[in-house]
């Protein structure tokens, strides 16, 4: 099973990687205040939501998130409509590196990236920044399986 933690580690290491992103969090959402900490855009934060788990019908754990791709016009005539398409784009980058990109252990434990849905956000957290979040499932199958069980 991944963990949490290493969840968020390769979510992390997306975001390294991105050429395009410049910073990452995760947390509740009073962690997405940028009155809060020093924040560099282009900006990925990863919410955790409420999950259904595991289910026996589909022989899924699913964990959800919330995945806020935010960024701030850099010059006074650039679009609000160009920073959300390119932070659109994140989302979707995002994905394929999860299903498709260099994290093999996840790809071998059969960790999946999935977009329920996706908002657009304009001009929020009182510094104009626009953007998407969306709602993200990870699905991972074969958790309940002897050979994973912890053995003394």
């Amino acid at each position: 099973m991944t963990s949490l933690e290493n969840v968020v580690g390769l979510f992390r290491d997306a975001a390294s990687k991105h050429e395009y992103v410049q910073s990452f969090a995760f947390g509740s959402l009073d962690y997405l205040d940028s009155s809060s900490q020093n924040i560099k855009y282009p900006y990925v934060f990863l919410r955790p939501l409420n999950s259904p788990g595991y289910s026996q019908d589909t022989r899924l754990r699913i964990l959800s998130f919330e995945l806020y791709c935010l960024d701030v016009p850099r010059l006074e005539n650039q679009s609000p409509e160009a920073v959300m398409s390119k932070m659109e784009e994140v989302m979707y980058d995002f994905g394929g590196y999860f299903n498709w990109g260099p994290p093999s252990d996840n790809q071998a434990a059969g960790v999946s990236y999935d977009i329920q849905s996706i908002t657009p956000t304009l001009e929020a957290f009182m510094d104009r920044v626009y953007g998407w979040v969306g709602t993200i499932q990870l699905q991972e199958s074969g958790i309940y399986d002897y050979c994973n069980f912890p053995k003394k």
